[in-house]
């Protein structure tokens, strides 16, 4: 792998060479990373940013999520720490990845997002490979078939070799680290009567609740949007809850699959729960809110653990083979016994799950462990 001094030269050739285009790119010094990009075209009116945190194991790959940041502060700050996020959930995964992300600030009803997406299709090429973008919120497998018309670095692609929506993989595995939670909080994992209250239901949360519902779940939802919560109740006879309530439901679970930054010194008083898992990013506002939930006795499933069923699933399109969603499965299957593990050394050391998760990442980043040994394949074309 290129030595970080290396890959520094790097980088400056390509932004050398594309700021010879209509693109305007400015670099943005953060410590700890490794590229941070922010970038602009005039025509389309693509205002974006790239960030890629560390890619000592492999190539950057994560997804790119489409977001009307009130400002670009708000839209930098989300971006670093989502990519940090997936360098962490690379590592734990051992999916031969690196950490990155990319936002793309714009409404993601705007008419004119057809052309941004190309726009930042042809940034994304810019970088030659060093960063890989798939589905994120408010990017639909739709929206990145777009991007992939300008540039081959995308996964989560519809054709015969790719995966297509990872949303089912990523709700298959945090179901399975809910499991996971219940058995080392009660010596089962049965979810017979067990009350899981999910907070967001979109492409994931859904699915959730369908794989929850059929295990004997009792379920409680919320979502800003009314719709989707009349669909659960309908569907599931889940129990609907105000969005600000969410936090005060009396459950064995709640399970986060919305916006990150949501367990915080406001939130974390009011939860009557045993257990935290779900799906959201960046779950936590600062780490020492994992020592919060750590003193009041909720067991937490660090977020880029649990919900690392997409990145699994996205990584195995990229294969020589193509995509095999058996092996998907099974990998994803892991996040099970993976979180059992990390419990297991967070018990033994006296620390938060985050922590001990944290620092079996950056164990395995330090040591190489995961380290990509072979080439990634994109097998769909430029059209």
């Amino acid at each position: 792998m290129l030595q970080l001094l290396e890959k520094r030269e790097l980088f400056e050739k390509l932004l050398e060479k594309a700021n010879k285009t209509s693109f305007e790119y400015n670099k943005i010094p953060v410590s700890g990373y490794e590229l941070v990009l922010e970038i602009k075209e005039k025509k389309s009116g693509l205002h974006g940013i790239i960030a890629i945190h560390n890619t000592t194991l492999g190539f950057a790959l994560g997804g790119t999520r489409i977001q009307d940041y009130h400002s670009f502060e708000k839209a930098l700050e989300d971006v670093l720490r989502l990519s940090k996020g997936m360098t962490y959930k690379s590592a734990i995964a051992q999916t031969g990845l690196g950490g990155g992300k990319s936002v793309i600030l714009l409404d993601p009803n705007a008419p004119n997002k057809k052309e941004v997406l190309s726009a930042f299709g042809v940034a994304v090429d810019h970088l030659e490979g060093l960063y890989v973008c798939a589905e994120d919120m408010g990017c639909s497998t739709e929206d990145v078939a777009a991007i992939a018309e300008k540039t081959p670095y995308v996964t989560g692609l519809i054709h015969d070799k790719s995966s297509g929506n990872p949303s089912p993989f990523t709700a298959w595995g945090t179901f399975k680290g809910i499991q996971a939670c219940l058995f080392h909080k009660f010596r089962s994992s049965s979810l017979e009567g067990k009350k899981i209250a999910i907070q967001g239901l979109g492409s994931v949360g859904k699915v959730l609740c369908e794989y929850l519902f059929w295990h004997g779940a009792e379920l409680i939802v919320s979502d800003i949007n009314q719709d989707s919560i009349d669909e659960m109740v309908k569907k599931y006879g889940a129990t609907a809850v105000d969005a600000n309530d969410i936090y005060q439901v009396k459950c064995d679970v709640f399970c986060p699959c919305a916006m990150g930054g949501i367990l915080n010194e406001m939130t974390i008083p009011s939860l009557r729960c045993s257990i935290v898992a779900g799906a959201a990013n960046n779950q936590l506002y600062c780490n020492s809110n994992a020592d919060q939930l750590m003193k009041k006795g909720i067991l937490y499933a660090p977020d880029f653990v649990i919900n690392a069923g997409g990145l699994y699933n996205v990584a195995e399109e990229i294969s020589e083979e193509g995509y095999l969603p058996k092996i998907a499965r099974n990998k994803t299957d892991s996040i099970y016994n993976t979180l059992l593990d990390i419990f297991e050394i967070a018990e033994t050391n006296h620390q938060s799950t985050h922590q001990a998760s944290m620092e079996l990442a950056e164990y395995r980043i330090k040591y190489g462990i995961g380290l990509r040994e072979k080439a990634a394949c994109f097998h769909h074309k430029i059209k």
